[in-house]
C-alpha cells in the first residue's frame, strides 16, 4: 500500500515547508516535524484536516494565536490552492479542506496502480469454519466487490484485464466539466471519505495502535451503504454513464484497499468469489 499516497502525509509535507517558511520570517528556530499536530477532520463528507500548530508556536514563542495562525494559512495557500482551501477557524485552529480535482487525482491512483480484482487463490471452503463472523463479513464483501466488478466487465462497462493486471488506458471520468466529483451522493462521500481515513493510517503522521478488523469493518459497513443506494446496473447506463464509470472506480478502489487490510493487516487470503 505504500505506494499509494496517504492525504494527510501530503498535507503534512506542506504543512511542515510552511512552519520551516514561517520560522525563517519571523527569526524563530525552525520547528521539528514531531512539534507539528494535524488530524483528519470528523466528517467522510467533506475530507478535511486540523491543525493546532499556531496554539503550540503562541505558547512556545509567547505570540497571539490568530496572527501565527493566518500567517501559517497564508503560506499554505500560495502552495495549495489546486488541491486544497486553507482557513482559519475562530478556535484558531488551522482547517485545510481536500478539492474535488485532488481527490479525483487519489481515486485514479488506485486504478493505475493496482490490478483491481487480482487476489491469491485460496481453498476457502477449507478454511471457512475457522474464520470469525467479523472476517467472514469483511471476505464476502470484497468477493462481492470482485463478482460486480467481473459482471461490469461482462456487460463492457469497464474496460481492463481481469487475469492480466492490465487497465484501460483512459481515466475514469471522475470529475464534471464543473470540476466538482461525480460522486456527490452522501453515501458515495462516506465511503471515500473511509477510505482515505484508512489510508491515512497506514501512512500516520503520529504512529498509534490500529485495530484492523474493525477499520475494514467500518469500510464494509460504508461499502454496504453505497451500495444499496447506488447502483450500477439499471438506466444509469444509458443516461449518465459517466456516473456509472465513476462508480465502478469505486468499487475498484474499494475492493482494492479491502484486499489490502485482508492480506496484509489480518494475514488472510482474500477470496475472488464465494
Amino acid at each position: 500500500m505504500s505506494k499509494y499516497t496517504a492525504i494527510i502525509q501530503l498535507i503534512y509535507g506542506y504543512l511542515t515547508r510552511a512552519m520551516s517558511i514561517y520560522a525563517l520570517s519571523s527569526e524563530y528556530k525552525y520547528i521539528e516535524k514531531k512539534d507539528i499536530p494535524l488530524s483528519k477532520g470528523k466528517s467522510d463528507i467533506k475530507i478535511s484536516y486540523i491543525s493546532g500548530i499556531a496554539f503550540h508556536l503562541s505558547k512556545s514563542h509567547n505570540s497571539q494565536t490568530f496572527p501565527i495562525a493566518n500567517s501559517i494559512a497564508s503560506y499554505l495557500s500560495a502552495d495549495l490552492t489546486a488541491h486544497f482551501t486553507v482557513e482559519v477557524l475562530p478556535s484558531g485552529l488551522i482547517q485545510i479542506q481536500v478539492t474535488d480535482s485532488l481527490l479525483a487525482v487519489w481515486l485514479q491512483s488506485f486504478i493505475e496502480q493496482n490490478c483491481s480484482v487480482k487476489a491469491s487463490p485460496v481453498n476457502f471452503k477449507a478454511k471457512i469454519d475457522g474464520l470469525s463472523d467479523c472476517v467472514f463479513s469483511i471476505q464476502y464483501v470484497h468477493a462481492r466487490c470482485c463478482s460486480l466488478l467481473k459482471l461490469a466487465q461482462q456487460e463492457k462497462l469497464v474496460d481492463f484485464n481481469i487475469d492480466c493486471n492490465k487497465n484501460s488506458s483512459e481515466p475514469i471520468p471522475w470529475l464534471k466539466s464543473d470540476g466538482q466529483l461525480r460522486l456527490n451522493h452522501q453515501a458515495e462521500r462516506c465511503l471515500i471519505g473511509n477510505l482515505v481515513r484508512i489510508v491515512d493510517e497506514l501512512q500516520p503522521v503520529i504512529v498509534r495502535p490500529i485495530k484492523w478488523e474493525g477499520a475494514a469493518l467500518s469500510l464494509v459497513k460504508a461499502f454496504e451503504g453505497f451500495w444499496s443506494t447506488c447502483r450500477i446496473h439499471n438506466d444509469l447506463k444509458i443516461t449518465a454513464p459517466e456516473l456509472v464509470m465513476a462508480r465502478i472506480g469505486l468499487l475498484m478502489t474499494t475492493q482494492s484497499v479491502l484486499r489490502f487490510l485482508l492480506e496484509e493487516k489480518l494475514g488472510i487470503s482474500a477470496w475472488l468469489e464465494l
